[in-house]
Formats: structure tokens, sequence, C-alpha cells
């Protein structure tokens, strides 16, 4: 009977391990596809594309202008051979193929640069956590892809210098604190792990610290939606103010949003996010008294 028991527990134990397992390495294969998909990283692998290519023109060119001047010296002094013309004729054309591959090299590369500027940054990276946490993080995934979209969306001109300068303060804070709350829930699964191989005499000391940790990161997972809410406030206000009116279509939807997203958990503003929720909120006003005239 006893070890048809331990059979069973062990049993049990191995289930629940290849589970975890299972569910490390599918975030795991789905971090490594998002992120190879991510417009900011598609973005930047083209950048560094156009810069090889820029300096493989300017290789070239440097080289073929080298010839070039080494052909005229050449002719310069001993007079012009048939050898030293063809090399010469080689040469220049060579430099004027280099110069304009380098032309249009460079046209690439400042067209990329512009992307690059007009797309928001690479979120932080998204490690596999553990099982208890993973609904929590998966929360925080949704807000983080609805606020890089959301703030693209804020104002009149969106491509103009103040706007794109608040997009990147605010992603640059959001993104901080994202990469925090990330590094606890790593932190999280380490104590879980710690836990089911501790002594039975600091099981509970364990347990109070994986309690604490998972309600920081709970609370700081609510405290992003508080953010994520303060931008759709600021996009709904942006549509009123670009109709001039305060009824345009699919704004009341953008308004119902933030409700949806306090419901997930405390309505109270951490303290680190508190600066451009405000910012968000002082802006969304402003446009709505000027929507409303």
């Amino acid at each position: 009977m006893k070890k048809a028991a331990v059979r069973a527990l062990t049993t049990n134990a191995a289930v629940v391990q290849g589970v975890e397992l299972a569910g490390q390495v599918s975030a795991t294969a789905a971090e490594v596809i998002r992120t190879r998909r991510e417009p900011a990283v598609i973005a930047q692998r083209k950048r560094r594309a156009a810069r090889r290519r820029v300096r493989a023109w300017s290789a070239g060119g440097v080289v073929s202008a080298g010839v070039t001047t080494a052909g005229v010296v050449s002719v310069v002094n001993s007079g012009v051979t048939v050898g030293v013309a063809a090399v010469l004729v080689v040469a220049i054309a060579a430099l004027i193929w280099c110069i304009v591959g380098l032309v249009g090299a460079v046209s690439d590369l400042r067209a990329r640069n512009r992307i690059i500027a007009a797309l928001p940054p690479p979120a932080p990276p998204r490690s596999a956590v553990a099982s208890p946490i993973r609904p929590v993080m998966a929360r925080l995934d949704g807000y983080s892809d609805g606020l890089r979209q959301l703030v693209g969306m804020v104002g009149l001109v969106r491509d103009e210098p103040e706007m794109r300068r608040l997009r990147d303060e605010i992603l640059g804070t959001a993104d901080a604190f994202e990469g925090r709350l990330r590094q606890q829930a790593k932190e999280l699964g380490g104590l879980i792990r710690a836990r089911k191989s501790s002594p039975a005499n600091s099981v509970g000391q364990l347990d109070r610290a994986i309690t604490d940790l998972e309600q920081d990161i709970s609370t700081g997972v609510a405290g992003y939606g508080e953010l994520v809410s303060a931008a759709t406030e600021a996009v709904a206000a942006s549509r009123q103010l670009a109709a001039g009116t305060a009824g345009v279509p699919g704004t009341a939807v953008a308004h119902q949003q933030p409700a949806a997203i306090e419901a997930t958990g405390s309505s109270a503003v951490h303290p680190e996010l508190a600066a451009p929720i405000d910012q968000l909120r002082s802006l969304a006003a402003g446009m709505r008294e000027l929507a409303g005239g």
C-alpha cells in the first residue's frame, strides 16, 4: 500500500514537472517568434543591413579611387599604354558604380532611420515565468502591447518632435517599470522552485516571501493598467479634437476601456508611473477642453 502511494505521488510530481516544463518551453518559443516579428526589431535589423551596404560601397569606392589615382599617375609619368588604359577604364567604371551604389545605400539608410524614429522601441524581453504568476504576466503582455499602439495615436500631428518625445519618455518609463516586474517574476519562480526542496522549518518563511512578491507583482501590473487607461483617455481626446466635436463615433467605447482596466486591480496610481500618467491625463484634459470649445 505504501509503495503504491509513493509511486502515485512520484507520478503526480513527474506530471506536474512535465506540464511546467512544457509551459516554459512554449513561452520561450512564443517569445522568440514575437521578437522576430516585432516591427521595431525588424526595422533595426534592416538598418544594420543598410549600414553594412554603406560600408561595403564606401570600401569599394576607396579601392577604385586608389586604383584610378594610380593609373592617372602612371599615365602622367610613363605615358599611355594599352594595359594602363584598360585598367584605368575599368577603375573609373568601378568608381562610378561604387559612387552610385553609395548614394543609394546612404539614401536607404536615412529612410531606415526615419522608420525607426517613427516606431516605438522594442518591448522588454519576456522570459518564461512560473505557472502561478503566468496569468498576471500575460495581462502585463497585453498592457505592454496596447500601450505601444496607443501612444502612437496620441496627438493631432503624431510625427512632430514633441509627440515623439512624449512617446519616448512614456515608453522609456513604462519599459523600465515593466523590466522590473519581469525581474520580480523571475525571482518569484526561483522562490517557488526553492520551496519544493527546502526543509520543513523554512517553508513558512518562503511562503510569506512568495505571497509578498506575488502581491507586489499584481499591484505593479494593475499600476501599468492605469498607464494604459491614461493613454486610452489621451487617444480618445485626440480623436475628439481632430473631429472638432465631443460626439465622435467610437469615442464612447474608448472611454469605457479605462474602467475595464481598472477593474483588474487597484485603482491607485503606482508612484513610479505617476509622472507619465499625469502627463497623459493632463494632455487629454487639455484636448477635451479645446474640443469642447
